[in-house]
């Protein structure tokens, strides 16, 4: 991932040791020479450490490999850039009251502060003006009304009636029921089609869930910078072929992102049955960023912890609204979060780390003035997952007219390729749906034939 950090007075880096550092360390090193293993995992994100989790519950000989230098996937926390910890992917722990990842954070005490979010802070600002936010609440309450009440597979834009949609918040609104995706091409019959999640609310981690999720998982071994080039299983068992040799087993657990696998990064022979392609296909990823930016506490002193900040955007009905949202002082810290997304969160990433910056500061200068820079600015970082080539985006969504395919994404493949991820759960989109479903992949394994 591109990374590019902006301080105004150095360039500096913050070298500090904690619970955070987790997310990025090696992890216990595995070589190829053992034994051939009875399942391979392929990822170690949320999905692929729970099922070598539970794989080695049960018994099982496996091993897990993962492309990148670091585990934890679209979820890991950086703590080297502002000296405090960053979540760069996921960091809202959804489901919060069945989470468990939250619930384990919660019982460690010592090393983790884990609390539900107070949703109910915010702060709307109409240019310079500060405003009370009734107008936009109006018409989030009534897009959020056609959003659980109807399931048609169709683009969500078009059940929007044209009043709603000539409201001066309407394109603030737009980007704030779904953070990863424009309403032209969200549909209702995904969330209201395929979602199933017995928790509730969101719940916060301090030291980051990125970092909590290296914790949960720290004795899980991960054979780390192994690409998976190919999956050989027309013979007997599986044959992995990944940059560092080959790997034979009896089965094998595929927990990459639904963008890599429509990119065809990992190769199938033979093919899979097509209506898997057709699901890689319409189960599409969304587009989602942060600018995360550290700022001085004569502004940050402004606002409560962990707030929201939402600004009218004026892009005049476009496709995909040029706008951000705010979440201010993440757990008292001096960090804020802006999350751009859809279309326009792509585009701007194609542009570079800088001009995703630039974008947000030139934003909150319109809103607290032309001196906000000069007065206020430390630091940023800009994420960059579209472009990223072991995620192709931030997580998965069907697109219109696609939502029954996505059943099809955890079907397994010949009693030999099983599936797992994000893409796969239920409660699709989480870190803690990505959780359940390598033990629900596991669980499939074990009722085929694979291991007999």
């Amino acid at each position: 991932m591109k990374k590019i950090f902006i301080n105004k007075t150095a360039r500096r880096r913050f070298l500090k040791t904690s619970l955070s550092g987790l997310a990025l360390a090696t992890l216990p090193g595995i070589s190829f020479a053992q034994s051939n293993p009875d399942v391979v995992v392929i990822g170690a994100g949320s999905a692929g450490l729970s099922a070598m989790a539970e794989l080695k519950r049960r018994g099982i000989t496996a091993i897990c490999i993962e492309g990148m230098n670091r585990i934890g996937g679209r979820c890991y926390t950086d703590n080297s850039i502002f000296g405090v910890p960053a979540d760069i992917g996921a960091h809202w722990l959804h489901g919060f009251s069945k989470n468990k990842i939250a619930e384990f954070g919660k019982k460690h005490k010592d090393k983790f502060k884990v609390y539900k979010e107070k949703g109910s802070r915010s702060f709307v600002y109409d240019g310079k003006r500060k405003v009370d936010g009734d107008e936009l609440w109006k018409i989030y309450e009534q897009i959020k009304e056609i959003k659980y009440t109807r399931s048609s597979d169709v683009p969500m834009i078009d059940l929007i009636p044209e009043k709603i949609k000539r409201n001066s918040w309407f394109d603030t609104v737009h980007k704030m029921v779904d953070e990863g995706r424009d309403l032209s091409n969200f549909t209702l019959g995904d969330d209201n089609g395929n979602w199933n999640d017995p928790g509730s609310g969101d719940g916060l981690c301090r030291e980051g869930y990125g970092a909590l999720l290296a914790y949960y998982r720290k004795d899980v071994p991960v054979k780390l910078n192994t690409i998976v080039n190919e999956i050989k299983w027309g013979g007997k068992g599986v044959q992995v072929v990944t940059n560092k040799g080959t790997i034979n087993a009896k089965a094998c657990i595929v927990t990459v992102s639904v963008g890599v696998l429509k990119a065809g990064k990992i190769k199938f022979t033979p093919a899979l049955p097509p209506k898997k392609y057709e699901a890689f296909e319409g189960i599409s990823m969304g587009f989602s960023n942060r600018v995360l930016m550290q700022l001085k506490k004569k502004f940050m002193g402004k606002f409560k912890d962990d707030s929201y900040l939402y600004t009218k955007c004026k892009s005049n009905g476009a496709k995909s609204p040029e706008t951000f949202y705010g979440l201010l002082k993440m757990s008292g810290s001096n960090v804020s979060l802006f999350g751009i997304s859809g279309q326009f969160s792509k585009d701007l990433e194609n542009q570079g780390s800088e001009a995703m910056i630039d974008f947000v500061i030139n934003d909150l200068k319109s809103t607290f003035g032309s001196k906000f820079y000069k007065k206020y600015f430390i630091k940023a970082y800009a994420s960059g997952w579209a472009n990223n080539p072991f995620t192709f985006g931030a997580y998965s969504g069907a697109l219109p007219g696609k939502a029954t395919l996505r059943p099809e994404l955890k079907k397994q493949v010949g009693n030999r390729v099983f599936f797992a991820g994000e893409a796969t759960a239920s409660a699709f989109a989480t870190v803690h749906g990505a959780d359940r479903s390598g033990v629900r992949a596991v669980t499939d394994l074990f009722i085929s034939p694979a291991l007999g």
